[in-house]
């Protein structure tokens, strides 16, 4: 009868614990997720220097929560692709030099992106514009299997706009 019992109630300790794989947390691989957000950031400077809205607005996520810092004007997703429109119409295309990147890994769905930059831009009419220096800040997401811009701040700083021939 001991034996009996012995071996019922190990059967049920057997079925009734969770493995201790059922309740770890399963560590990130930052690499992974930094490779797969710098293809996306990648994406949006690219369609910056092409002047390519299309290519941009492809990366940000088109939703209410969208926020966009530009020099202390804040920007919904709508007054964003409003305003990326209109100077992307001006400018044949510009050169964007990125530098002090840094990817921070906020946890395995969130990603915190900063970078200093200088920008040369093209117009249309001939001007050349230099934008130095520049700061850049964005939060990646991934909402539906798919990393998206959630959010971005673009500051210059006070004396950033010259002619390029100066």
């Amino acid at each position: 009868m001991k034996i009996t019992l012995s071996l019922l109630f190990l059967v049920i300790v057997t079925f009734s614990c969770k493995k201790a794989s059922d309740n770890m947390i399963i560590p990130m691989d930052d690499n992974k997720i930094i490779s797969q957000v710098k293809q996306v950031v990648d994406t949006v400077f690219q369609g910056c220097e092409d002047v390519n809205p299309t290519m941009v607005l492809g990366s940000c996520y088109n939703s209410p929560g969208f926020v966009y810092v530009f020099n202390g004007r804040t920007l919904n997703f709508q007054d964003f692709s409003e305003s990326l429109t209109a100077v992307f119409d001006i400018l044949s295309d510009q050169e964007i030099s990125r530098f002090e990147e840094k990817y921070t890994v906020l946890d395995h769905s969130t990603v915190l992106y900063t970078t200093n930059c200088i920008f040369l831009q093209h117009y249309k009419d001939g001007q050349t514009k230099l934008i130095d220096p520049a700061v850049m800040m964005f939060i990646f997401q991934k909402i539906n299997k798919r990393w998206q811009w959630i959010y971005g701040v673009e500051s210059y700083g006070k004396n950033a706009y010259s002619d390029a021939a100066d």
